[in-house]
Parts: structure tokens; sequence; C-alpha cells
């Protein structure tokens, strides 16, 4: 898969809002995955929790062309960025 679909990003993005992380909001999306993108989608949302912290609609994309390209340097360190930041607003959240 190249590209997650528009339909994809916005299931898995409901779904973490509504559960708080993509590896449970996965579950949201399951039944509407193709079954040869699930498993792949499924560690993308597992990454995103481990790796990053979240993600929004205005940074999937980014998200996961780095997931499909960890040896692209570029890639990697603009993941790097929206981690530090998602870790920073987390952060905030917190004190508040």
């Amino acid at each position: 898969m190249t590209n997650l679909s528009e339909k994809t990003k916005a299931l898995l993005l409901m779904g973490a809002g509504m559960s708080g992380n993509f590896t449970e909001g996965y579950i949201y999306a399951e039944e509407s995955l193709f079954a040869d993108e699930a498993q792949e989608i499924f560690e993308f949302c597992k990454w995103i929790d481990k790796e990053i912290g979240g993600a929004s609609r205005f940074n999937i994309d980014i998200l996961w062309a780095a997931f499909k390209n960890p040896e692209d340097k570029a890639m990697t360190e603009q993941a790097n960025r929206i981690a530090e930041q998602i870790k920073s607003i987390q952060i905030v959240s917190i004190r508040s």
C-alpha cells in the first residue's frame, strides 16, 4: 500500500479520538479495511502510539511515509519532530 486512503485516515483518526490511542482505535476501523492492508495498518497504529505519541489529520500522511520508509533520514527526522511536538503538548496538558 502506497498511501492511506481518505477513508482509512478518517477511520483511524476517529477511532483514536474515541479510544484515546491508535492501537485501540484500530478496532473501530478494522472491519472497514481490506484484509490485505489490515495487518500493516495495525502495525502503523502501534508505531504511532509507541514512537510518536499520537497523530492528526495534519500529520498522518507524513507519519505514514516515515513508517513505510524507515531508512529515509529526512522522513524519520520529520516524524521525530512531530513526536517532540506531541510530547511538549502532552506536558503542557498535564501541567494545566
